[in-house]
């Protein structure tokens, strides 16, 4: 039986991470990434301004297609600390998605023609920001093109570091270490989303001891909308909560969540 004992304690010492017990920066008990999608005018108008009245930074997923009188704003957003990710130049996503051109239905993508996409984008941001390392965050969290997953072929290019997709299991990361740095949960909310509501799920990754993302779109406007007045309670709540949860834009929170060495879950 004292045998038995020893090697069972001898596995959990052998283990890269125990849920719960994460080494985050500063002692803290957990982490929040807060990303927005889009490269929406709510998000240099409203989530932006909010997030740096809170002392905090977020991740900005942009596609292609926002105008280009928002190049400086979208400069001076990555200058004051916040992270500009890819989010494909022109958002292919399932045709059952919404209504959008014909063309840009992920079934009509071939895998390298994705790539490409992906690509053209990180060179766009690269002219805003200066930056060569990126993040992505797939389209509708949807990685076909013609049907194919894209992951693997993505993840072999070297052109992205981290990847931010969709909501399996609540969102809730309880076991950073095993996660696997290309197919990394997040969580979003209706529009009739509360500041309790966005607080509880940051509870629930407190609990946990582990990592959670928010996806948002717009912020007090636009589209699949999170009122501005949920956001900023979300915010103060973070703020107030520093001492134990640790608030960094995605790259960032990854960097740290992958540095234990511990193999990928595939």
């Amino acid at each position: 039986m004292r045998g038995i004992f020893i090697v069972l304690i001898a596995l959990v010492l052998a283990s890269p991470a125990v849920a719960g017990s994460f080494d985050w920066p500063g002692g803290r008990k957990a982490a929040i990434v807060l990303t927005y999608d889009d490269a929406l005018t709510s998000h240099l108008d409203v989530a932006a301004p909010q997030l740096e009245a809170a002392g905090l930074r977020g991740t900005f997923f942009l596609n292609g297609t926002f105008p280009a009188a928002d190049i400086p704003r979208w400069r001076r957003l990555a200058e004051r600390g916040h992270e500009l990710g890819n989010h494909s130049m022109f958002h292919p996503c399932p045709q059952a998605s919404f209504a959008m051109d014909p063309q840009f239905n992920s079934e009509r993508y071939t895998v390298p023609g994705m790539l490409r996409e992906i690509g053209a984008m990180n060179t766009l941001l690269t002219a805003i920001d200066g930056r060569t390392e990126r993040t992505y965050s797939v389209p509708c969290s949807v990685s076909l093109a013609g049907g194919v997953d894209y992951t693997d072929a993505l993840r072999a290019s070297g052109t992205i570091r981290y990847v931010r997709t969709g909501v399996p299991s609540g969102g809730v990361i309880s076991d950073p270490a095993m996660l696997d740095p290309f197919r990394v949960p997040s969580r979003s909310f209706p529009e009739t989303a509360t500041a309790d509501d966005l607080i509880a799920y940051v509870q629930d990754v407190r609990r946990a001891g582990g990592l959670g993302v928010f996806m948002f779109h717009g912020v007090g406007g636009d589209y699949l909308t999170v009122s501005s007045e949920a956001h900023q309670g979300l915010l103060r709540y973070l703020k107030a909560h520093a001492d134990e949860i640790w608030v960094a834009p995605f790259q960032d929170v990854m960097r740290r969540a992958t540095a234990s060495g511990a193999p990928p879950r595939p």
